[in-house]
């Protein structure tokens, strides 16, 4: 499904959602990816704290699954556009598409990351730098989905449909730093 290339030349509105087209594109391509590396659309996989997919699976598997759904996760994100910028039905159904998945990806990975935190502190050294690596970049994550979230909003989007995110504290952040660096055999925080 390859539209890297594509540009609509019908028009000069055919320019304009050529740019989306091929980021849409391009999320679908990943999707596919994710799809054939897991054997399981995250989108439609359980979700919930009791029999949820990602939150209760073993670290191993976790560790090799979270890099997966970030990637899907970064290429929805990339879609990338204002309000403004939603000017016709193409674009609309677009991003009202990866709205959609964005709702189910969130949830699952949040259900990723809350079974990453309570292994943690079980991990072996290589399991936490890797759990370490995969918060940092789930923390940035959360700052690009509530950019995509506000556009979701300003679009009118019901704010009931739109969840809301609460930001991770600090200290969680620090503490799981510095368990790495106490198995690294470090003073302090590495």
């Amino acid at each position: 499904f390859n539209l890297s290339g594509f540009v609509d030349k019908g028009g000069v509105q055919g320019y304009d959602m050529s740019t989306y087209i091929r980021r849409y594109a391009k999320y679908l391509n990943e999707k596919a990816v994710s799809y054939r590396g897991m054997a399981f659309d995250f989108c439609k996989v359980k979700r919930g704290k009791d029999d949820g997919l990602l939150r209760t699976q073993n670290a191993e598997k976790l560790l090799k699954a979270l890099p997966v759904l970030q990637a899907q996760l970064d290429a929805l994100i990339e879609f990338d556009c204002t309000p403004n910028e939603l000017t016709n039905g193409v674009i609309n159904a677009c991003f009202m598409l990866l709205f959609k998945d964005l709702i189910r990806l969130f949830a699952c990975y949040n259900d990723g990351i809350i079974n990453l935190l309570e292994k943690y502190f079980d991990m072996n050294k290589k399991q936490c730098k890797d759990g370490l690596d995969l918060y940092k970049k789930f923390l940035v994550g959360m700052e690009k989905v509530s950019e995509f979230l506000k556009v979701a909003e300003n679009v009118g989007i019901d704010k009931g449909d739109i969840p809301d995110l609460a930001k991770a504290p600090a200290s969680l952040l620090e503490a799981l730093e510095q368990h790495l660096a106490s198995l690294e055999g470090k003073k302090g925080v590495a």
